[in-house]
């Protein structure tokens, strides 16, 4: 998770927080646990639209959606919020718990390739600070939607909560230079709560195999 700094030992140094921990920013999470449940609702054939569009027939599609979240068709919209009504779901900082400090991060080196040659570039020898691997880090997930936005069925654990656990849970990297393997993550739920009282993963699951009957298939599937 790169702070944009560099310094004698390292081009790339890990961003860190005030008490020198390295951390994942809340903002980087959700961006990334949006783009997951954005691909999960797409392969289950559900409309999503770009919230960052900058294309003429992406932005005309964003107008044709600008509206109150409860009258919206888009599944990720209801979940995440919109540009019309703000944003629903808010992610902490996810960082060491402070009864498991943080090991010692390291320096990789890595090398440019010139795709003409095949050989590697003169003067392209980059170094990054990583995390150890097994690193533990702690965040919490908070959604607030208003009356009438969930899809529920008799009250019961709304249907967009069950893609934003499903998303959560096949979520595998953070960070940069995942196409090169790094930043590989495994989420576990500690707990869950929905309105005002403990839950259970099974209750998410089940909701999810009410709404399309695939919950169950598709961790098997993304995350065996």
């Amino acid at each position: 998770m790169g702070s944009g700094y560099q310094s004698a030992a390292a081009d790339r140094l890990q961003r860190r927080s005030g008490g020198g921990a390295a951390f994942v920013p809340g903002s980087q999470v959700k961006g990334a646990l949006r783009h997951q449940c954005e691909r999960l609702a797409n392969a289950l054939g559900v409309e999503t639209v770009d919230p960052h569009a900058g294309a003429e027939a992406g932005d005309r599609t964003l107008v044709e959606h600008f509206g109150p979240l409860a009258k919206s068709g888009l599944l990720i919209d209801r979940l995440f919020g919109s540009r019309y009504q703000g944003e629903c779901v808010f992610v902490t900082n996810a960082l060491p718990p402070e009864d498991r400090p943080q090991g010692p991060t390291q320096v990789a080196a890595r090398t440019a390739i010139d795709r003409v040659t095949g050989t590697v570039m003169e003067q392209h020898l980059f170094t990054t600070e990583t995390v150890e691997a097994g690193t533990d880090l702690c965040g919490a997930i908070r959604a607030r939607h208003p009356a009438g936005v969930l899809t529920q069925d008799d009250g019961g654990f709304p249907y967009e909560y069950a893609v934003l656990v499903a998303g959560l849970l096949t979520l595998e990297a953070l960070g940069g230079d995942k196409g090169v393997g790094m930043g590989r993550c495994a989420i576990e739920v500690e707990s869950l709560r929905w309105n005002g009282a403990d839950t259970t993963l099974d209750t998410a699951r089940d909701s999810f195999q009410e709404w399309k009957g695939l919950w169950a298939d598709m961790l098997d599937e993304l995350r065996p």
